[in-house]
C-alpha cells in the first residue's frame, strides 16, 4: 500500500542493480554506498529523514524493486551513478521509480551524469542532476524543495523549469566542500553491512580480500596529475574539484568507528593520490599500526597506488624510520600493491602527459620485494591516439621483462585506451579522426574493446594482441608455480583459470562469460567472519595473528 505524502520519508537512496547492465549480460559491480553514506549523514544532520533501497546487494528483480518503492519511496529519490558503463541500469531504475509513483522527484548524481549530463538529460524520468560534489548542493536542493523556493541559486544543478525545459546553473567553487574533516562519517545504519561488507568476487585481485568484513575509505579527493586518458586530471572536469585531504586523526577515528559498528577488518583505500604528501600518509599508517598493536585485526590495500610516489632508496634518511614509507605500509598491514605503470614506451608517456622514469620504476619494484611485498599487480594501457605499433610492442616487452625475467611484478593487466567523455584523449581522438564520428562514448563497453583505428593498427588487432599477450606474459609454461600464485590472487582454481584463459583467447578478451557473469557473494570466508555471521556478533579485538 502506498504511503500518503505527509507520512513519507524526505529522501530515499536507491542502489540500482548492476546485474541489469547490458540486458543482464554485463559484469556485476559491488557498490559500497560510500557517497550515499556521507550524503545520508549530511541530510540527517540537517533534519531530513532518509531511507534506502539496495537493489544491488539484494539482487532485486525489476518487480521487486517496484514493490519496494511502492512501500518505501520518499518524496525525493536519488541515485549516485557509477561510470557511463552502467548507465542503462541507471535509466532502467529511474523508469521504475517514476512508474511506482510519477509524483516522486528524482535526483541523479555521481560520475556518469557529471561527465555526460546531456546524455543523462535525454531521460524524461529525471528531474534534477547534481554535478560534482553533492554534500552542499544536495542539501541546498532539498531545502529549496521543502520551502518551495527557486533553484536558481544552487550551482552545479540541472533542473526542469515550469515548462519542463532543462535549465543549468554553472558549477562554482562555492558549492564545493571546503574541508573534508567537516563532513560526517558515512552512515551505513540502514544497510545490511553483513552482506555488503563480507563479499568478494572471483577473477580480479581488486575484489579478493584477505579478511572480511571489508569496506572502502577515501582519505582525499582529487588528483595532482593531468593524464590525458583520465577525466580527473583535466582542468574544469566536474569529477575533479581540486586537491583536498583529510587529516590523519579523522581517518583513524573513522576506522575505529567502522570496526566498532560493522566489525570491519580490511580497508580498501580508493584515493587517486593516497601516498601524497608523504608525511601525511605515514602519519595515517602509523595510526593504523598503533591500532593493530592495540589488538585491532586490520589489514588494507589500495587498487590504485602511484609507483612514482614510492621513495627511491637513497632518499630515505633512516630505514624503518619516520620517512620510510614502504616500512610503514608493511607495518600497518598492507598486503597487496596495485599500481598503474601504464606503459613501457617513453613516447606513449609523452602522449599520456605522464612523466615516468622506467629505470626508477624498476628500482622501486625491487625495493617492494625487499620489504616483503609478494602480491604486486600493475595496469598498462595500449593504443593511445598517436601510438605506433612499436610503442604497443614495447609496452608488452617491458611488462614481460619485469614479470618473468626480473620477477618484480606478479600480475600484468592490459587495458585498451578508451576515449571517455571529459578526457583530453577523447578530444585528441576526435581531432585525429581515429574514432567513428557517430561514436557515443556513453555506450562504453569496457577496457577490453577497442574503438580507435589508425593507419598502423586497428581496434580488432588490439583486442587480439591484448588477449594473447595477457595470456603469454602472465602464464608462461615454464612457471607453473606462478599460475598457482595468480589463481590464488584472483580467487579461482587452476581449472577455472584454464577455462578463463581459453575463453579469453577464443573471444579476444571480449564477452568472456566465465569472468563477466561472476557475482558470487562470499559471506564468512574465514573462521572469525563465520563467527560474525553465525552468532550475530561483531568480531572482537582479539590478538593479532599476522
Amino acid at each position: 500500500m502506498q504511503m500518503s505524502l505527509s507520512n513519507r520519508t524526505d529522501f530515499t537512496f536507491v542502489i540500482y542493480n548492476t546485474r541489469w547492465h547490458r540486458g543482464g549480460e554485463g559484469r556485476y559491480w559491488n557498490h559500497i554506498p560510500y557517497p550515499e553514506g556521507i550524503l545520508t549523514a549530511v541530510l540527517r544532520k540537517n533534519g531530513f529523514s532518509v531511507n534506502h533501497i539496495d537493489a544491488n546487494t539484494n539482487n532485486m528483480t525489476e518487480e521487486e524493486l517496484y514493490n519496494e518503492l511502492k512501500n518505501k519511496a520518499g518524496k525525493v529519490v536519488g541515485i549516485s551513478a557509477l561510470s557511463v558503463e552502467y548507465r542503462d541500469s541507471v535509466h532502467k531504475t529511474l523508469g521504475i521509480i517514476k512508474k511506482a509513483d510519477p509524483t516522486i522527484k528524482t535526483v541523479l548524481g555521481g560520475v556518469y551524469p557529471s561527465i555526460s549530463p546531456e546524455v543523462a538529460k535525454e531521460d524524461e524520468n529525471i528531474d534534477f542532476i547534481v554535478i560534482s560534489e553533492g554534500e552542499e548542493r544536495l542539501l541546498k536542493l532539498m531545502n529549496a524543495i521543502k520551502n518551495n523556493s527557486t533553484f536558481k541559486g544552487i550551482d552545479g544543478l540541472h533542473y526542469r523549469d515550469e515548462n519542463k525545459e532543462w535549465k543549468y546553473n554553472p558549477r562554482k567553487a562555492i558549492g564545493n566542500v571546503k574541508n573534508l574533516d567537516d563532513l560526517p562519517f558515512p552512515d551505513y545504519s540502514d544497510y545490511d553491512t553483513k552482506k555488503l561488507f563480507s563479499w568478494s568476487q572471483k577473477y580480479t585481485q581488486n575484489f579478493q580480500f584477505r579478511q572480511l568484513p571489508m569496506t572502502i575509505m577515501m582519505t582525499s579527493r582529487g588528483c595532482v596529475y593531468k593524464c590525458t586518458y583520465c577525466g580527473a586530471g583535466k582542468d574544469g572536469n566536474p569529477i575533479n574539484d581540486g586537491i583536498k585531504r583529510r587529516t590523519p586523526g579523522s581517518i583513524i577515528e573513522e576506522i575505529k568507528s567502522l570496526v566498532k559498528n560493522h566489525g570491519v577488518r580490511e580497508i580498501i583505500f580508493v584515493d587517486d593520490s593516497l601516498l601524497l604528501p608523504r608525511d601525511r600518509i605515514i602519519d595515517i599508517l602509523k595510526g593504523i599500526t598503533k591500532l593493530r598493536d592495540q589488538g585491532y585485526d586490520l589489514v588494507w590495500k589500495s587498487n590504485n597506488l602511484d609507483l612514482r610516489h614510492i621513495p627511491l632508496p637513497h632518499t630515505i634518511k633512516e630505514k624503518k624510520g619516520k620517512d620510510d614509507l614502504l616500512y610503514w605500509m608493511k607495518q600497518s598491514g598492507c598486503y597487496q600493491i596495485s599500481i598503474s605503470l601504464e606503459s613501457g614506451s617513453p613516447e606513449t608517456f609523452k602522449r599520456m602527459k605522464r612523466p615516468t622514469n622506467l629505470d626508477h620504476a624498476l628500482i622501486r619494484l625491487n625495493e617492494m620485494r625487499n620489504y616483503g611485498f609478494d602480491e604486486i599487480a600493475s595496469n598498462f594501457i595500449i593504443g593511445m591516439p598517436g601510438d605506433t605499433w612499436n610503442d604497443i610492442l614495447t609496452t608488452f616487452e617491458f611488462a614481460d621483462k619485469i614479470t618473468n625475467r626480473d620477477q618484480v611484478l606478479d600480475y600484468s593487466l592490459f587495458s585498451i585506451a578508451t576515449p571517455l567523455p571529459g578526457t583530453e584523449m577523447y578530444e585528441t581522438a576526435k581531432k585525429m579522426e581515429v574514432i567513428p564520428k557517430d561514436l557515443k562514448p556513453e555506450d562504453f563497453y569496457g577496457f577490453g574493446k577497442g574503438v580507435i583505428n589508425t593507419d598502423e593498427w586497428s581496434a580488432v588487432e588490439l583486442q587480439i594482441k591484448r588477449a594473447y599477450e595477457w595470456d603469454r606474459i602472465n602464464f608462461p609454461p615454464n612457471r607453473p608455480e606462478h599460475h598457482t600464485k595468480i589463481a590464488k590472487m584472483l580467487g579461482i582454481t587452476l581449472e577455472e583459470l584454464k577455462i578463463w584463459r581459453q575463453e579469453t583467447r577464443q573471444n579476444a578478451g571480449v564477452d568472456v562469460k566465465s569472468a563477466d557473469k561472476t557475482d558470487v557473494q562470499v559471506f564468512g570466508a574465514d573462521e572469525r567472519s563465520k563467527k560474525f555471521f553465525d552468532k550475530e556478533e561483531l568480531p572482537g579485538l582479539e590478538p593479532l595473528r599476522h
